[in-house]
């Protein structure tokens, strides 16, 4: 097999806002569906038209240029026109998992200061618990026929006559996700006009992909995977995307089949699915060209398999929504199951020393992978030290550990941070361990990732309980399950005398990540 070298890091790429590229989209193809959900459909002209109502409904409600606009929905037509909407009224877009619960809601639209969430009606309960809490919030709209006092109908703001003009500078800050971390709560990740829009066109110069493909997006828009590669992406390309809100394997075959998807941009859970399940046989999927996987590692064998059984290629990537997010990429035509292939053009990568992350390692030796280039954040919300713990000297230090080939092929072994990849969803230990230590009965907890071959990884906790209590491991997860998003809960509990902290009174994860190692170990 003939292996393309590494792409070279010169990359030459358009500066334009995101949604002055819809308005351009719209000009050349607006009667070309751009949204296709169930019985709906969205033409670029109207996605255009009424993401510029939208934003004229919002400036008339306060919203201003830099002001943070929180999307709380699952994937809709809606999500569409309200991102568009909000950058259009020169907002930034603060998207959060749908599967998040009240307190999960309350932080993170407190901590980004929004100014206006809209929302779902299907998780209508969910934020009129909060409501009285976000004292910040000017306005509130949320899809559906029926909306309580105070908030507004979404389709009432997207049907307002008027227009805005907001004159946006490509270091204006676009979108606002948040990022779970292995310490704290989550993290805003500050992403620029520049930073998305430059990685997308550096995506869609290693992944073939163009205006007449039809993607079938079933990832979460939340994501940033989604949001901006495949949602804002598709939308960039001018390409029609079939609109999924929830993954069913049976009906995303389906849909593959009827709207004759061309590319499918999955996550491993699915690459298993559809390696494995006898619904596959009865489906036409010739019209798809490959399969990308991303958001989590890819194991080589359901890969394998998928690829055989279907005779199409997958291939995998990486990122992180600190690097909005794709910052390696295999090539479509030589891809290597096992790498996350060499970076991406206008992209440079190095391996430094995991001690001081200051030394360059020679090729093949391990270490933390780093990248540079124009998709690496601007920094962290409001935290300029944790900002400047992971960007230094201009290179973005990604807290996994990998090495490189002689051909820039990177190969990752492990991970030097202790965050926890279910199904492509991160979560992070210390979020979940706050949680549980709020249990009456707990007074320690530490939570690990221990493998799974389904999810990729399940979060599992390690228990101290208080003298004198008791309570079940089904007792525990339950309570963890009422709290927080479902992807986060502790899928097992280990009860112990003990959790493992260092002098200064940091979790030791690694001692109870070998522990768990030990039991799988045949003696």
């Amino acid at each position: 097999m003939t292996v393309t070298a590494a792409r070279p890091a010169t990359f030459t790429y358009r500066e334009i806002a995101l949604q002055d590229r819809l308005r351009e989209v719209a000009r050349e193809v607006g009667a070309k569906p751009a949204l296709v959900l169930g019985d709906r459909t969205l033409t670029y002209r109207e996605l255009d038209e009424r993401t510029d109502r939208l934003a004229a409904a919002l400036a008339r409600r306060g919203v201003t240029q830099g002001d943070r606009v929180t999307l709380f929905m699952p994937n809709s037509l809606e999500f569409v026109v309200a991102f568009y909407g909000a950058l259009k009224a020169g907002g930034v877009v603060n998207p959060i998992n749908a599967l998040s619960k009240e307190r999960e809601v309350r932080f993170q639209v407190a901590d980004a200061g929004a100014t206006a969430v809209l929302y779902h009606e299907s998780l209508a309960s969910i934020v009129d618990a909060v409501r009285g809490d976000l004292t910040g919030v000017r306005a509130f709209a949320v899809t559906g026929a029926f909306a309580p006092a105070g908030v507004e109908r979404f389709d009432d703001l997207a049907a307002e006559a008027g227009n805005v003009s907001v004159k946006t500078a490509m270091t204006d800050l676009a979108a606002l996700p948040y990022t779970s971390g292995t310490t704290g709560f989550p993290k805003g990740v500050m992403l620029t006009h520049a930073n998305l829009t430059a990685n997308q066109q550096q995506f869609f110069a290693a992944v073939p992909v163009g205006r007449d493909d039809v993607f079938l997006n079933v990832l979460p828009y939340f994501h940033i995977y989604a949001l901006n590669l495949l949602m804002a992406g598709a939308v960039s390309l001018g390409a029609t995307q079939v609109v999924v809100p929830r993954f069913d394997l049976v009906e995303y075959l389906t849909l593959a089949e009827r709207h004759r998807a061309t590319v499918c941009f999955i996550v491993p859970p699915i690459v298993l699915g559809l390696a494995v399940h006898p619904e596959v046989d009865t489906h036409d999927l010739s019209s798809v060209r490959f399969f990308f996987s991303g958001a989590a590692p890819l194991a080589p064998d359901p890969a394998r398999r998928l690829a055989k059984r279907l005779g199409k290629p997958i291939i995998q990537g990486y990122g992180l929504t600190e690097t909005s997010p794709v910052t390696h990429s295999n090539p479509v035509a030589a891809p290597i199951l096992e790498s996350i292939g060499p970076a991406i053009a206008g992209t440079e990568d190095r391996i430094v020393d995991l001690e001081s992350g200051t030394k360059v390692l020679a090729t093949g030796e391990v270490g933390e992978i780093c990248v540079r280039g124009p998709q690496v954040m601007r920094g962290y919300w409001n935290k300029p030290q944790d900002t400047a713990d992971v960007i230094r000297d201009g290179w973005f230090h990604t807290g996994d550990v990998g090495r490189k080939d002689e051909r820039g092929y990177v190969f990752i072994v492990d991970r030097k941070k202790e965050f926890i990849k279910y199904k492509g969803f991160g979560v992070g230990p210390a979020e979940v361990e706050a949680v549980l230590c709020e249990h009456p009965a707990i007074a320690d907890a530490g939570v690990i990732g221990k493998a799974d071959a389904e999810a990729g990884e399940i979060p599992k906790a390690f228990v101290q309980l208080r003298p004198n209590t008791t309570a079940t491991a089904d007792e525990i997860m339950a309570f963890v399950k009422e709290r927080i998003a479902d992807y986060k809960r502790v899928r097992e509990v280990e009860f112990i005398d003990k959790v493992p902290r260092t002098a200064s009174g940091k979790i030791l994860r690694r001692e109870l990540a070998e522990r768990e190692r030990a039991k799988t170990v045949p003696h």
